[in-house]
C-alpha cells in the first residue's frame, strides 16, 4: 500500500506544477497583446509610406526637409543644386527697377546697369524683360507703340583702357538701325571715318552672357588684322547690318581657322588693293570659326533689308575692315552704340 500512496502524491505534485505553468503563460501572453489587458512599455508607432526612411534614433535629431525637396535630413545643412534664388554676397536678386524716368537693371552682385534711352522710343518692363516701343514722335517710320527692340543686360564690352565692363546691349529693329547708322555717318569728320559696325548678331535668345572685345588676331593668314569679336554660347542668327548693302555672299569653305565668311557683293566691283572711302561699309567682312547653318556657298545679289537672316552660327562672330594689305583700326569707337551700350541688329 505504501508504494501506491507515493505514486498518487507524485502525480498530484506534477499536476499542480503544470497548472501553475499554464497560468503564468496566459499572464505573459496578455502583456504582449493589443487588447488593452496590459500597457505596452514601447511608444506607439505610425505607419510610413513605402520607401520612407525610418525615423532616426539620434538623441538630437535635426529638422527634416519639406517633403519632395530631395534634401536628405543630415546634421549638416545641404544646399540644393538648383536653388530657386541664386545666392549672392549682396543678398539682392537680379531685376529691373524704376529709377526716375527710366529703368536700371540691378544685377545679383550689386552691379547697376542703366537701360539706355533711344530717341523716339519708350521702354516697358514686363515679365523681367525690358522692351522698346515706338513713340508717336519717332523718326524711324514705325507705327506708334510697335515693337522696336530689347535691352539685354548680360553683355560686357571692352573699354579703351583694356578693361571690360558690363554695359548691357541694345537689340534694335532694322528701321531704327538704318537711321542710327546714317546719323553716325553724317556726323563723321571725313570720308575715311564714314563707317561704323552695327553688330550683326541677334542676341535676344542667347542662353548665356555675351562679350564684345577687340584684338588684332582676326583672319588667319592676315597678320595683325583688327577686329571686333562677339563671343556667345549656342547658335544665333547672323543678319544683314549695312544699310547700303548690295545683298550678301555666304562662303563656307575652310579658310584657315575661319569656317565661314560673309561679304557684300558690292565689294567685288571695288579696287582690290585699297579701302574705298565711298563704300567703306560695303567692305566690312563678317566671319566666324563656329559651326554655320549652311553647308555650301549662298548668294543673295539684291539689296537685303537690315535684319535679313544670312545664316546661323555658333561660338563667335568677328567683323573686320580689310582689303588685301590695307587694314583699318577697329575699336570701341567704331561700334554703333547708344551712349556706351553696343547696338545689335534684330532679325526679321
Amino acid at each position: 500500500m505504501e508504494p501506491r500512496r507515493r505514486l498518487a502524491a507524485g502525480l498530484a505534485v506534477a499536476a499542480f506544477v503544470l497548472i501553475a505553468i499554464g497560468v503564468a503563460a496566459l499572464v505573459f501572453d496578455a502583456g504582449f497583446s493589443n487588447n488593452g489587458a496590459a500597457a505596452s512599455i514601447s511608444a506607439p508607432t505610425t505607419s510610413a509610406h513605402p520607401g520612407t526612411p525610418a525615423p532616426s534614433s539620434s538623441p538630437s535629431p535635426t529638422p527634416s526637409a519639406p517633403r519632395g525637396s530631395g534634401i536628405p535630413a543630415t546634421p549638416s545643412p545641404v544646399l540644393s543644386p538648383t536653388p530657386a534664388v541664386s545666392a549672392s554676397p549682396s543678398g539682392r536678386s537680379a531685376r529691373f527697377v524704376k529709377v526716375g524716368d527710366g529703368f536700371v537693371y540691378n544685377a545679383d552682385d550689386g552691379t547697376q546697369v542703366p537701360v539706355p534711352v533711344v530717341p523716339g522710343l519708350g521702354v516697358a518692363v514686363n515679365s523681367g524683360r525690358a522692351t522698346y516701343f515706338a513713340l508717336a514722335s519717332n523718326r524711324y517710320g514705325l507705327k506708334t507703340d510697335s515693337y522696336a527692340g530689347e535691352f539685354m543686360p548680360l553683355v560686357t564690352m571692352g573699354q579703351t583702357d583694356g578693361s571690360s565692363a558690363q554695359t548691357g546691349g541694345v537689340v534694335l529693329v532694322g528701321p531704327v538701325i538704318n537711321r542710327l547708322v546714317l546719323d553716325r555717318l553724317a556726323a563723321a569728320p571725313s570720308d575715311a571715318d564714314r563707317w561704323v559696325v552695327a553688330l550683326p548678331i541677334d542676341i535676344r535668345k542667347s542662353p548665356s552672357p555675351v562679350s564684345v572685345s577687340f584684338d588684332t588676331f582676326g583672319l588667319a593668314g592676315w597678320s595683325n588684322t583688327p577686329r571686333v569679336l562677339v563671343k556667345f554660347d549656342g547658335s544665333l542668327p547672323i543678319v544683314e547690318a549695312v544699310p547700303a548693302n548690295g545683298g550678301f555672299h555666304v562662303l563656307v569653305e575652310q579658310l584657315g581657322v575661319t569656317r565661314w565668311q560673309v561679304i557684300d557683293p558690292v565689294r567685288l566691283g571695288l579696287p582690290p588693293d585699297s579701302i574705298d572711302p565711298g563704300h567703306v561699309m560695303n567692305e566690312l567682312l563678317v566671319y566666324g570659326s563656329g559651326t554655320p547653318s549652311v553647308t555650301r556657298d549662298k548668294f543673295f545679289d539684291v539689296r537685303a533689308a537690315i535684319g535679313s537672316l544670312m545664316l546661323t552660327a555658333s561660338d563667335d562672330v568677328s567683323v573686320s575692315l580689310v582689303v588685301n594689305g590695307s587694314r583699318a583700326d577697329l575699336g570701341a569707337d567704331k561700334v554703333l552704340t547708344v551712349g556706351d551700350v553696343p547696338v545689335f541688329v534684330a532679325s526679321l
